[in-house]
């Protein structure tokens, strides 16, 4: 699961906690990796990460095991570490937190609205099956080079929304819900211009120049290709580079479409660096606490 709300082991809540750093670049937040074991009495309960928001405040996020749950581990924790708690709306802490008084900060707006949410609910624990990749990666790293950009809303929904209709399969199955993945006419637009675009330069189209590859006469369309390109090349690199069978056309074709971007392969390397948090995991020693 992408998100595991029952964990009863570490493994299970690194996971956890690599996905929700995923899902935090779009709103600025910056975590460094670092995981720590939390025990007490010798016995592990839980585990705690450590976040940096947009204006680089620290926060923690807490997990306590399952099996650990109910038995006072994290109200005795938090009175000797007060540092504030962040927490997403999918935990459905802020109830408990405020009757305890513990300064918290809510992340992942922008995943209660409603095309976020739709799209989640048809993706959440779907993954490809080369790479293992959770789909809803691509959209969350996707909506974080949207923020760098300074795209505007309406791109970001829009962007969520793509994978819906970007193919024709997926088209003909969510065509019905063209009239309730958004309240706004213009993002469903977007979408779709976005699968006029996307669609007509595909990899197995050889090209002579660059130019040959249209882009929309809608801004926000084009920054939605700026976000998708970076990350399917990101995750190329990473997984696909010299094992598929395609490789060598398939690294044309992400090179092609950062030229016409206008994308230098310098910036593509500042957004690689970011969006990949993997590498960063490492566990610390246990707290006692």
């Amino acid at each position: 699961m992408r998100f595991q709300m029952h964990a009863q082991t570490l493994e299970e809540v690194e996971e956890y906690f690599l996905h929700r750093a995923i899902q935090s670049l779009h709103e600025g937040w910056d975590w460094d990796g670092k995981l720590t074991p939390l025990t007490w009495k010798g016995e592990t309960w839980g585990m705690r990460a450590m976040f940096q928001d947009a204006e680089k405040t620290l926060y923690q996020s807490v997990y306590v095991l399952d099996q650990h749950t109910g038995k006072g581990h994290f109200s005795r924790y938090i009175k000797a570490h007060p540092t504030p708690i962040v927490t997403a709306p999918d935990c459905h802490v802020e109830e408990y937190l405020q009757s305890k008084d513990i300064p918290y900060k809510i992340l992942g707006k922008f995943t209660q609205t409603p095309e976020y949410r739709i799209v989640a609910e048809k993706l959440d624990d779907r993954y490809a099956q080369r790479s293992k990749l959770h789909y809803m990666n691509h959209i969350d790293e996707g909506l974080a080079v949207l923020v760098d950009l300074g795209a505007s809303e309406q791109a970001m929904r829009a962007f969520t929304l793509h994978v819906l209709f970007q193919a024709d399969a997926d088209l003909a199955q969510h065509a019905a819900l063209a009239s309730t993945v958004t309240e706004d006419p213009y993002v469903l637009l977007l979408a779709l211009e976005y699968r006029n675009i996307a669609n007509a330069y595909l990899s197995k189209r050889e090209i002579q120049s660059i130019e040959e590859i249209a882009l929309s006469p809608l801004p926000e369309v084009n920054d939605m290709l700026r976000a998708d390109k970076v990350q399917n090349y990101k995750d190329f690199l990473l997984y696909h580079k010299g094992t598929h069978p395609r490789s060598e056309a398939l690294e044309r074709y992400f090179h092609n479409w950062l030229a016409r971007l206008d994308i230098s392969l310098e910036r593509f390397d500042q957004w690689k660096t970011r969006l990949d948090v993997k590498p960063h995991l490492q566990r610390t020693p246990p707290l006692e606490a």
